[in-house]
Order: structure tokens, then sequence, then C-alpha cells
């Protein structure tokens, strides 16, 4: 391939520099309205507010309530108020609670007979992720209640003299290390993905490709007419012409990946770790090699026709069934799994976990088999072109 060609398109591309200006500008926009949004968001106290009711008023409610407190040493993400019934409910048709435990009355004396604890569960709504999250906070505390009392219990069976106060200080023990102060309502272990932060990293997922099969097209503007017939005569020419264009245009949106890529970590709300970076370089350059290798196989089909039906077709997988913008949870079970075994599926959800929860996801073998067989397939439609 000579470097003749390079310089040809390269000079070509940049007498069309107002549309790769459109196209970044465009993409930049997308990213700062994103990051921006994320920032604000994040910058807002997103506590719960949640109310504590006692109506037992046993010894054993009061020790776990005073065990609680206000929530601060329980987690960063909860603040704890108690009331009575009437003003928790006020409270929470006003909207100033997220909901409340009521602590029914009898519920000591109903553990010790029945092993039941029975704890009730009020909140505005049951679809919200607020009330999601206090529900599951709700069975997480229940059981870890259910084994520290348990335990307690099981203590006052084995030691019958023990006195009262270490009776007390053995409830009093279990119940701590069941509720665990240093996380048992933390809000992280539940928390779903912000969607800011989630769109953000599938905009840069869908630009990515985007940008490629733009510049793609681009070049293809000029090797319609001048080029083509210029180098129609010479052996193998179609196949540099491609070549060329392909690799421009792979040079050109791994530059644009790298500089946005460093705009969002150093920007977007997420606590990124460094030894990750390396994973995410490594997946990220395979998708631009995937994308590489799958536009030059389809740029090699004869039939035009049949070219736009696969562009379309690996459009649609990259933007609609990746996961970029409809969770690939939703087409786990469609097709046998396959749209949800997809290789930019994978990709796409290797690069969001990376990124936003610094979560290592194992590549399959069947990954990596993919990718072998398109690059041989491309290497096979190459040499087959230049012995005809």
């Amino acid at each position: 391939m000579k470097l003749q060609l390079f310089s040809i398109y390269h000079s070509f591309l940049m007498k069309k520099w107002y549309l790769l200006v459109y196209i970044l500008v465009l993409f930049f926009v997308l990213f700062a309205t994103l990051i921006g949004l994320s920032v604000m968001k994040s910058q807002e106290d997103d506590k719960f507010s949640i109310g504590l009711v006692d109506e037992d008023q046993s010894r054993e409610t009061k020790l776990i309530l005073d065990a609680i407190g206000d929530g601060k040493r329980m987690g960063n993400d909860i603040e704890l108020k108690h009331f009575d019934v009437t003003k928790a409910n006020n409270e929470l048709k006003q909207h100033h609670l997220d909901g409340y435990f009521v602590f029914d009355q009898g519920m000591t004396e109903a553990f010790y007979k029945q092993g039941a604890l029975p704890i009730s569960v009020y909140t505005y709504d049951k679809t919200s992720l607020e009330s999601i999250i206090i529900y599951q906070l709700t069975d997480s505390v229940y059981s870890r209640l259910m084994l520290s009392i348990g335990g307690a219990g099981a203590y006052k069976a084995l030691y019958p003299e023990s006195s009262d106060d270490a009776m007390l200080m053995m409830m009093t023990d279990m119940l701590f290390t069941g509720l665990n102060r240093n996380g048992a309502f933390d809000e992280q272990p539940v928390k779903l993905y912000d969607n800011y932060q989630y769109y953000t990293i599938s905009v840069y997922f869908i630009s990515v490709y985007v940008l490629f099969l733009s510049l793609f097209n681009i070049l293809k503007m000029n090797q319609a007419h001048a080029l083509k017939e210029r180098l129609s005569m010479f052996h193998f020419s179609y196949e540099k012409l491609t070549l060329t264009r392909g690799l421009i245009s792979l040079w050109y949106t791994l530059l644009f990946s790298a500089v946005v890529l460093y705009v969002l970590l150093k920007y977007l709300d997420v606590s990124f770790e460094s030894y990750n970076l390396m994973p995410l370089l490594i997946i990220l350059f395979l998708y631009l090699i995937m994308i590489f290798v799958v536009m030059l196989l389809i740029e090699l089909v004869n039939n035009e026709s049949f070219q736009l039906i696969l562009k379309v077709m690996i459009t649609g997988l990259i933007i609609l069934f990746s996961g970029a913008t409809i969770p690939s949870i939703y087409f786990k079970d469609v097709l046998g799994g396959i749209l949800y075994h997809q290789p930019f599926s994978h990709i796409f959800n290797k690069v969001l976990e990376l990124i936003l929860n610094n979560y290592f996801i194992k590549t399959p073998i069947l990954f990596y088999w993919i990718c072998i067989i398109l690059i041989s397939l491309l290497i096979l439609q190459l040499i087959r072109r230049y012995r005809r």
C-alpha cells in the first residue's frame, strides 16, 4: 500500500473539515451536557429520610433504637428520625419522609413465643427507587435482627443463670454485630446506575462507532469518483483504497476515543481506580478493531444493497441491542440469548462496569473466537481478491 493514498485521503478529509467539525461539536455538546447534569445531580442531597415508630415500648426495642440512633453511624446515605405513628404518617403524606418502620405492639413477645419479628414498613408508593431500596433494607435488617436476637435468646437458654446486665450486654453485642454499623444501612449495595452516568457512557460508546462510520463514508465520497476511476486500471486498487480509508478512519477515531475517555474519567463523578485502566483500554481497542474489521468485510461485499443491509444490522446491534440505549437485561431471553451474548453487548457492559463500578467482567472465550474468526475472514477475503 503506497503512502500516497494516505496523503490523498488525508487531503480530501481536510477539504471536508467542516463535516468533521459538525460531528465533533455535536458529540462534545452531548458529553458536556450529560457530564454537567451528572455533576449537578451528585451534588444534591440524596440521603434517605426514614422514620422509626416504636409501638412495642419494650426494653429490647428501646435497645434497638438506641443502637441505631440517628443513622449517621450506620451509613452516609440515611437519616433516621423517631416519631409516633400519627406524626410519621403525616410526614410521609407530605413527602418529608421516604418511608417509616413500625415496631408493632407485642413485637418482642411475639418473637419469644413464635420466633416472628413483626416490623411494618410504610412508603408512599411501591415502585420508586426509594421505596424499593427501603424494602430491600427491611429484608436485610430483618434477617440481621432475627439472627442477632436469636443468638441472644440462645445465650439465655444456655446460660439461664446469667444476670440481666450480662444478658443486656450480650444482646447489645449481638445487635451491633448483626446490624453491621459499617454498611447495613448504606444505600450503595442496592443502588442502581445513575441515569446520567449510564447514558454518558452510552453516548461515548455509540459515538465511537458513529464517528468511524461517518469518516469511513466521508472518505468514500472521494473514492467513488476521481480516485476509483483513476486507479481502476491497477491490480488490487479498490482493496487498497478501502484499507486506506479504513485505517485513516481508525486513526482519527482512536484519537477521539482517547481524548473523550480522558475527559470522562476526569470530570465524570466516578471513583475510577487506576488499576482498571489497562483492561479498559484493551476492551476499547478491541471494540475499535472489531468495528474496523466488520466495516471492511462489509465494504468488500460486491452487492451494494447487501452492504446497506449489513450496515443497518451492525448499527442495530451496536446502538439498539448492545445495552447502550435499552438495558441488555431485557434481551436476556430473546432469541435464546443471542442478542444478550453478542460481542458488542459484552463490550458495552464491560466498559460500563469498569468506569462506573470498577468491576471487571470476565471475557468469555467465545468473544475471542469471534474476533479471531472475523480477522481471519478479512485476511482470507483480501488474499482471495489479491489472487484474482
